[in-house]
């Protein structure tokens, strides 16, 4: 019964420090932009455009092809961060 009663207690806490997706992914896109991107330029110049979804596919594709490293996953992150909070 104590050994139900731990895994409750060990479940609940798991749970709750798990944060909903869409947190997660305004996070992570955050973290992509700061950590893949500035390594060729500051991340106010990405932070100072206004592009629409299609811009920024356009923008981050390119960017790819000159050489920054961001898997599939993660450009769909990227993607979904920049168009959800730097669009006209």
């Amino acid at each position: 019964m104590i050994r139900v009663y731990v895994f409750i207690l060990a479940l609940s806490f798991a749970l709750s420090t798990l944060q909903p997706p869409f947190a997660l992914a305004q996070e992570n896109g955050a973290a992509l932009l700061e950590e893949r991107c500035s390594g060729c330029h500051p991340s106010s110049l990405s932070k100072a455009k206004k592009k629409t979804p299609r811009q920024w596919q356009a923008t981050v594709s390119r960017m790819k092809h000159k050489g920054a490293r961001l898997t599939e996953d993660e450009m769909k992150v990227l993607l979904d961060y920049l168009s959800e909070n730097y669009k006209p």
